[in-house]
């Protein structure tokens, strides 16, 4: 019984117990009633008032049995106890003077909680399992306050880099780049918790919301699974190369040492998915994760976990499309250990210290050519031997443009380590009938290395090698008060970040937080919230270049502007407000609206700064953001389907999209500029106005199910080119809309112990294809004329160097203005990207799923 006290090693993973216990007759309290989760060593019993809670109860279904002398026992089954939520109960016991058999109520699920002072949305292993994706993270796309674009998920119109993704409440971001570290597949998953708005003051680093993945917990019996899914039935064209297997293993030696262990593996020829399969876009990862638990007694408990992460792939760029072998290919190793210990001294408090080191490991460049697998790494080209890229007739049209790189390599190598090294003690005690208090302390030492090198068109490369040591550390208090139908929560975070440069000063920032909600009727409740959130700017954006400054010459003169990192940047703010109304319709009906407003400031952006000797471009702190938007949900259950409908208007407005727009904008191409652009707002790249979401089940005959997700969202602003190349207002255009639908259909039976499922699963059912990029050649083909070609070129002889048998239409060894302008024209129209600025076709995947 002692392994369901096991689950509390990870606060914030569990639940509260908490009720009042009554004479039925005089209705007075009852003190010292003895309250027992069945199957659990968890219970406790009613104080002075007649109230009782039990902290850190483990997500599940209980039987919670109330008993007390000269009384007859209650018993409420099916008590579902959820993640940071309270279970409440108002017993009422009746006097009897013999011993009679418990009375057995049936605890109903509220469909409507008052605890919730913010949006949450959980995601539970049963629909996590037919969710038509791969990775645990993904599944959030599917959620009515999330916009998915090329560059990652945004989250109520901030930018991807403002989320927070974690397991068991540690973080799995790589701080120095913002990647994520950890990709672990949705086989080891048992639910996953998206909090958009309104989160706690436990969580830090977020500004738009946090994703926190709950993983598997080992159970009492043995246990193998296995599973495969591919999509190798597809004819050539649609067939991407997917293939997935995953194992798992459940390994209990008694009630008290148990684990759990899973292997995943991942293989595809296209890892993102266009009109059509492309070449060098190869992709092989591998994933392990494992958890051992120890409950050496009812009160203190021991987890330790782990995870590896492997990936690699090769990127595809238009422009190196004819010389793609010596273009750019990553490798990412990553690993992340942790080890929670946990003290429950009673029912009432709840001490918990968690160990975790991530470190991380990147490496990109060019790959020697070879086959590659699994457990196979990629080996790098020497740097020293790379060759600056350069534009060539060696194409299929035999002409030449400065983009089109036919000739060098990709001009970069990198090798990247992190390690975070995070000590976190927190505790909940619960202080009486109205106050619960969390509080907790946090502190951070990473260490992080870099190796840049920079091939140059001269003998003078570039060589960025930095290693720092910067540190954290943050301290957290929150009350949730309880109060006669009023639930609040009231809390403040305070954050110290130093970046471990030489004098610069640490920053610091203090975050309040309040949110507030209370039933109106049974059925209604009404929710509020308002916080500041705050993140450090990523460590790659203090320290790259910085260590070079004052640029020597031969680096700047050839025409380059430099974008230096800047340790002194500020943590970026935003200030959330959230406004929320839910209530059952009937009990299979349940609405929800929420509406939001976000003031973001101090976003990181880029600009130019004026200095002798060389100007640069660094990062400052001088962006912001203005967000509001309402979503619209509709969840309906009954016998045969469940569902959801959801719709969301949003406006994201903002002075730039991503921290280097503004130097790709004005700088990168035009180094010898001196402009230096003012913060002005307009709809930033992820703005995407209107978004509808259904998501439903279907019970069909012989244990069969479909399940449907169709969207409908209105197309991405963009900035068309204007004449001569030039630019009019920023996104003041907006791509078509968007629309997909998705199905699976599962079939699952059971011989003896054996239980499998086949599920059939088509994405983009109805294969259409959504333009979700602008795309244009790199030249204006109505601007190549051929008059421009007969008054500008000359004849070039076969024994010329710019002479192209390609480009030789005639084979009469003679380039003539005719041939040099069809072989240009042809050649910018080839540099129009359109495969890349449209979704994937539809593809179909088979799956097994085995239990044994």
């Amino acid at each position: 019984m002692a392994y369901l006290l096991i689950l509390c090693l990870i606060n914030g993973t569990t639940g509260k117990v908490q009720g009042t216990v009554r004479d039925q007759a005089t209705k007075e309290s009852i003190v010292g009633a003895n309250i027992e989760i069945l199957g659990t060593e968890l219970g406790t019993a009613s104080d002075e008032n007649g109230d009782f809670f039990i902290l850190s109860v483990p997500r599940g279904r209980y039987t919670i049995e109330i008993s007390y002398i000269g009384y007859q026992s209650k018993r409420v089954e099916n008590a579902v106890v959820e993640i940071d939520q309270t279970v409440r109960l108002n017993i009422t016991l009746t006097q009897t003077t013999i011993e009679m058999p418990p009375i057995t109520v049936t605890s109903e699920i509220p469909q409507v909680k008052k605890d919730m002072v913010g949006t949450t949305y959980i995601l539970r292993s049963t629909e996590i399992t037919t969710l038509p994706i791969d990775y645990a993270i993904e599944m959030i796309a599917f959620q009515p306050a999330v916009t998915r674009t090329d560059t990652g998920i945004h989250v109520r119109g901030g930018r991807s880099s403002e989320v927070q993704y974690m397991i068991d409440n540690v973080s799995i971001i790589d701080p120095q780049t913002g990647d994520l570290a950890i990709a672990i597949s949705k086989g080891v998953i048992d639910e996953v918790i998206f909090l958009p708005g309104g989160f706690d003051v436990e969580y830090g680093r977020a500004m738009s919301g946090v994703i926190n993945v709950i993983t598997a917990f080992p159970k009492d019996n043995i246990e193998l699974k296995g599973f495969t899914k591919t999509e190798r039935i597809m004819p050539y064209y649609f067939d991407f190369g997917y293939e997935n297997y995953n194992g798992a293993v459940h390994i209990p030696i008694n009630k008290k040492n148990k684990g759990y262990f899973s292997i995943d593996l991942m293989q595809t020829n296209d890892w993102d998915p266009k009109l059509f399969i492309l070449p060098h876009k190869n992709r092989s990862d591998y994933s392990f994760y494992g958890k051992w638990i120890a409950a050496p007694s009812g009160k203190f408990n021991l987890m330790l976990s782990g995870a590896m992460s492997n990936s690699q792939f090769d990127r595809y760029n238009s422009e190196w499309k004819y010389n793609l072998d010596h273009y750019r290919s990553d490798h990412r190793q990553s690993d992340l250990q942790i080890l929670s210990l946990s003290f429950l001294p009673d029912s009432r408090k709840l001490f918990n210290l968690n160990l975790n080191r991530l470190y991380t490991n990147l490496n990109y460049g060019v790959r020697v050519p070879g086959s590659y697998g699994f457990f196979n790494p990629f080996q790098f080209q020497d740097y020293e031997t790379l060759r600056w890229p350069a534009a060539g007739s060696d194409n299929p049209f035999g002409a030449v443009h400065q983009d089109i790189v036919c000739e060098g390599d990709y001009p970069e190598y990198r090798e990247n380590s992190s390690q975070v090294l995070k000590t976190h003690f927190s505790t909940i005690a619960q202080l009486n009938r109205y106050h619960e208090l969390k509080a907790g302390v946090e502190y951070a030492q990473m260490d992080f290395n870099n190796f840049t090198y920079f091939v140059s068109d001269s003998q003078n490369q570039l060589i960025d090698e930095y290693n720092y040591q910067p540190s954290e550390y943050s301290v957290y208090i929150q009350d949730n008060i309880d109060f006669r139908g009023l639930y609040a929560k009231i809390g403040c975070r305070y954050d110290h970040f130093s970046s471990g440069v030489n004098n610069i000063e640490p920053k610091t920032v203090i975050s309040p937080r309040l949110g507030i909600s209370f039933m109106v009727t049974e059925k209604f409740i009404f929710r509020t919230n308002v916080g500041s959130y705050a993140q450090p700017p990523l460590y790659d954006k203090q320290y790259v270049y910085y260590g070079l400054y004052p640029f020597p010459s031969y680096l700047v003169s050839g025409g380059w502007l430099p974008l230096v990192g800047n340790p002194d940047l500020k943590p970026e703010k935003t200030v959330s407000y959230e406004i929320g109304f839910q209530g059952a319709i009937n009990p299979n009906l349940t609405a929800t609206l929420n509406s939001f407003y976000k003031d973001v400031a101090d976003l990181i952006g880029t600009r130019l700064v004026l200095s002798a000797p060389h100007n640069y471009v660094q990062y400052r702190n001088i962006e912001y953001a203005n967000i509001k938007g309402v979503e619209t949900i509709l969840e309906f259950a009954n016998s045969l389907y469940t569902g959801k409908i959801s719709y969301t208007l949003s406006f994201a407005r903002g002075s730039s999209s991503y921290a280097e727009e503004v130097y790709r904008r004005y700088y990168a191409d035009n180094p010898d500029t001196t402009f230096i652009p003012e913060a002005k707002d307009y709809p930033l790249d992820f703005d995407q106005r209107h978004k509808l979401f259904f998501q439903g089940m279907f019970k069909l005959p012989l244990q069969t199910k479909l399940y449907l997700f169709a969207f409908f969202g209105e197309g991405f602003p963009y900035t068309p080119p204007g004449p001569e190349g030039k630019y009019e207002e920023r996104n003041y255009a907006y791509l078509p809309v968007q629309k997909q639908i998705d199905c699976v259909l599962s079939k699952s039976f059971k011989i003896s112990r054996l239980q499998a499922a086949i599920n059939f699963e088509i994405i983009n059912l109805l294969d259409i294809r959504n333009e979700i990029n602008s795309h244009f050649p790199l030249v204006p083909l109505e601007d190549i004329k051929l008059t421009d070609f007969e008054e500008q070129t000359s004849y070039v002889a076969i024994d010329r160097a710019y002479y192209s048998p390609q480009a030789d239409l005639s084979h009469d060894g003679l380039l003539v203005p005719y041939e040099q302008y069809r072989a240009f024209y042809d050649m910018m129209k080839e540099s129009d990207d359109w495969v890349n600025a449209y979704t994937a076709p539809r593809r179909a995947r088979v799956g097994v799923n085995i239990v044994f």
